[in-house]
């Protein structure tokens, strides 16, 4: 039974727990995180030292990159990809670097304040993702003591318990051994000291570039830490560290006044939900900048791992979507504005690809300006990247209702977007066709012989997704929509068949990484099921023959299974399993990747950190030391935030599903203002089998939902 109501309902309270670390807390990005959106605080340590390791996410290098050229134009490719030219696509796409300069834009480690305890200990820690506070544990003897954290604006403050009032130096990551030596070769150079051991700090000089600082100052019992960039930061904390530590917690309850809860019966997964959102919140704070790879949390004793840059083949993506669900709409804005002001350069993108002036093109890999990263051709031609961010775009407005975004951002992006792919497909058989595409992150055996194919699956739900999308927009702009899209909608397929010979098969057919071709193996990118999740394309309840194919493809990806996943895709693994009703493998999945790939200290990694699972990261039989270089991503524990949404309510075809991926063993279940399309603010709980139900509409109109109890779609109307 579901009661829909316009009362707000007693919720299952929310489980408001501390997350804890042991010691030691031997590595930056083990430590506990906190941010602004635009500077990184690590706090970290072993023995008797503790560490406050400061990044920025707008420190870069912007020398090297590359520029498309003419002829890496579509048509030229692809006829290059048909004659197997190897060693003419090669051409197109050389590594490139000017002697001294790096082959890439990539964002620099910036360092640390290391401070010396004396005869105290560290002896754990913990942070509490409800108020932004954190402490770090300290022992001497039978002593006790704890070190208070919070981050006032701008500023990282650290309250000493009484009677310990350490040193601290300032330490460049120039001065790390693993950083000096790369840089040194790019022109890089020593920073400049200044200040003592309770007032101190370095400036560091950034060729071709703003320089950067970072500062520290000791006074009153505690020590406050920050950077900037062009001067030497502002260390002020007015009123001392009670006060700082009270604006942090007014600011982190006000914060989670209307954001998603949830509260669910498994401690692992209510963890990575409280935690993951208030990562979230940090890492994408919208008085920052856009939230790269590893977010704004660099470690300082290595240069971070693919350049920390942008992906738009599925890591930005992933680390936006708790902003949906998780009712944060206003943490998209700096990343909405940072691909407009790029725009001259998308069109740019377009008119060599595909020599149109009304398209917009984003590759796979860039930096803050939008200089193209890496030279890879099946990232560079990835089209899907720039259809994903309309995806996003779009689906802002559908929870917003912000129309005015629609019509001078969103709406002229997504346009540009479906010019390139009209402009890349050619009629084949009274069908269109896109002749030449990639799968994200599918490179096959080889460069051209399986690394891209006829019509990707992937592509294909990018497209119509597209399509749909401008259609709608049309609609709530009241404009005519363009007859090219309705044309692209009826006759570009919605998928690439292929056949399979799985162990259990009711059909010959499954959904193919391009045409004709299926999954060979476990793969980390799950971008042939894409029109499932994330852009719900395909209709698997439709007919006959969609279910079948469907059910062909999920088994065969079962089959496989996740021996070459990385740990972002498990939990969009999760959100697949929640799509057709695996309720109790959507969570496993989740709790999975929390114990593999989640370092000791709660670091969300990009490879497995414990061994066994899978072959992305430490393998068994390595010996002790290999393989464990620290790759750290946001994009795995901001995905998981989404999935746990997704378990508890999701939309497909317009219609909300409740507690599809909730487990039935979970007896007791519930959520609060998680936000769908329509700007409605939907609160439930499932106690004992039986669903209850809290609808708010944030502006007027049709609430569309499935009964859990009898499967029926129900609507109702708001004014």
């Amino acid at each position: 039974m579901l009661v829909a109501s316009a009362l707000v309902l007693g919720l299952a309270s929310v489980s408001v727990g501390e997350v804890l670390w042991e010691a030691p807390i031997g590595h930056a990005q083990q430590g506990l995180p906190f941010a602004d959106g635009r500077q990184g605080f690590l706090v970290w340590g072993a023995t008797n030292e503790l560490n406050v390791t400061v990044s920025r996410a707008d420190l870069w290098d912007h020398r090297g990159g590359y520029a498309w050229t003419t002829n890496e134009c579509y048509a030229h490719i692809r006829d290059l990809l048909y004659a197997r030219d190897v060693e003419g696509l090669g051409k197109l796409f050389p590594k490139r670097a000017k002697p001294g300069e790096p082959a890439n834009p990539f964002i620099l480690p910036l360092g640390l304040v290391r401070f010396d305890l004396g005869d105290w200990r560290v002896a754990g820690a913990r942070l509490d993702p409800f108020t932004g506070l954190g402490a770090v544990d300290l022992v001497r003897g039978a002593e006790r003591a704890s070190v208070r954290l919070a981050l006032d604006g701008h500023v990282f403050a650290l309250g000493w318990p009484e009677g310990l009032a350490p040193k601290g130096t300032a330490v460049s990551s120039f001065d790390l051994p693993r950083v000096r030596k790369p840089l040194e070769k790019l022109g890089f150079r020593r920073a400049a000291w200044f200040g003592d051991s309770t007032a101190g700090g370095f400036e560091w000089a950034i060729p071709g570039d703003v320089s950067v600082s970072l500062g520290f100052e000791t006074k009153d019992g505690a020590t406050f830490v920050a950077s900037a960039r062009g001067a030497r930061p502002s260390t002020a904390a007015e009123g001392g560290f009670a006060a700082a530590e009270a604006r942090t917690k007014a600011r982190w309850t006000a914060w989670w006044a209307d954001a998603a809860k949830v509260s669910v019966p498994d401690a692992d997964i209510q963890e990575l939900y409280d935690y993951g959102m208030y990562r979230f919140g940090a890492m994408t704070d919208p008085t920052g900048v856009t939230a790269p790879l590893q977010g704004p949390w660099y470690e300082d004793c290595q240069l971070p791992p693919w350049s920390g840059d942008y992906h738009f083949n599925i890591n930005i993506e992933m680390c936006y979507w708790p902003a949906f669900h998780g009712n944060k709409l206003e943490h998209l804005k700096p990343m909405f504005a940072l691909v407009k002001s790029w725009w001259p350069i998308l069109r740019a993108n377009a008119k060599t690809f595909c020599g149109i002036d009304d398209g917009f093109m984003l590759p796979h890999s860039v930096d803050d300006r939008c200089t193209l990263i890496g030279g890879y051709w099946g990232g560079t031609i990835d089209h899907g990247c720039t259809a994903w961010i309309a995806q996003l775009m779009f689906r802002y407005v559908q929870y917003s209702g912000d129309v005015a975004f629609l019509k001078s951002d969103a709406y002229p992006f997504m346009k540009g977007a479906m010019n390139v792919y009209r402009a890349m497909m050619e009629e084949r058989d009274g069908r269109l066709s896109l002749a030449a595409t990639t799968s994200p992150e599918w490179w096959g055996d080889g460069i051209p012989d399986d690394g891209w194919g006829r019509d990707a699956s992937f592509q294909l739900a990018a497209c119509h997704r597209l399509c749909r999308d401008l259609l709608a927009a049309a609609e709530m702009l009241g404009e005519k929509p363009d007859p090219m899209w309705l044309d692209v909608e009826r006759r570009l397929p919605g998928w690439s068949v292929a056949f399979q010979t799985s162990c259990v098969k009711t059909t010959d057919e499954e959904i193919g990484l391009f045409d004709g071709k299926r999954l060979p193996e476990s793969h980390r990118h799950h971008s042939h099921m894409a029109g499932i999740v994330p852009f719900d394309t395909i209709d698997f309840e439709a007919d006959r023959r969609t279910k079948d194919l469907v059910r062909e493809t999920y088994l065969t990806w079962i089959q496989l299974g996740p021996g070459l996943w990385c740990g972002w895709s498990m939990p969009w693994a999760s959100m697949l399993q929640t799509r057709i009703g695996m309720a109790d493998m959507a969570a496993y999945t989740l709790k999975t990747w929390k114990e593999f790939f989640n370092n000791p200290g709660h670091g969300s990694r990009g490879f497995a950190y414990s061994p066994g699972f899978s072959l992305i990261g430490r393998n068994p039989f390595q010996s002790p030391g290999e393989g464990d270089r620290e790759i750290m991503q946001m994009d795995g524990a901001m995905s998981a935030v989404a999935a746990v949404h997704e378990m508890l309510c999701h939309e497909r075809k317009g219609v909300v599903r409740l507690f599809v991926g909730a487990p039935s063993k979970w007896k007791r279940v519930s959520f609060e203002n998680i936000r769908v399309s329509g700007g409605f603010l939907v609160s439930a709980k499932r106690e004992n089998g039986v669903v209850t139900m809290d609808v708010r509409a944030t502006r007027p109109g049709v609430f569309r939902w499935q009964d859990p109890a009898t499967g029926k779609i129900c609507e109702r109307e708001f004014k």
